[in-house]
């Protein structure tokens, strides 16, 4: 039987200090991170199977990344601020300093 963390190539994180927007400004939450992928959530659908470019920063770093959405479903449903989105995007290069 196959487990879910076993299709994974890298260990993922949570990281409370990076940032992320995609074009044209959208912002987003990351969830969680690894050199390959993030796991985020945004207030607008991402289709899957489309390209995304997304720039992430931190204190140290920033870097614009292309992003295949690898699935992307309705995360939470508000009253007042709206539907929350939650997708997962795999990165087209490895970004190695996400992880430091």
């Amino acid at each position: 039987m196959s487990h879910e963390k076993d299709r994974r190539r890298d260990r993922r994180l949570r990281r409370n200090d990076l940032n992320a927007r995609m074009r044209p400004g959208h912002r987003l939450l990351v969830i969680d991170v690894s050199a390959s992928g993030a796991l985020v959530e945004g207030g607008r659908p991402l289709r899957p199977g489309s390209q995304v470019d997304v720039q992430i920063e931190n204190h140290a770093h920033q870097g614009r990344f292309s992003a295949r959405v690898v699935r992307c479903s309705v995360a939470a449903i508000h009253p007042e601020s709206g539907v929350t989105y939650q997708a997962a995007l795999s990165f087209n290069e490895s970004c190695d300093w996400i992880c430091e």
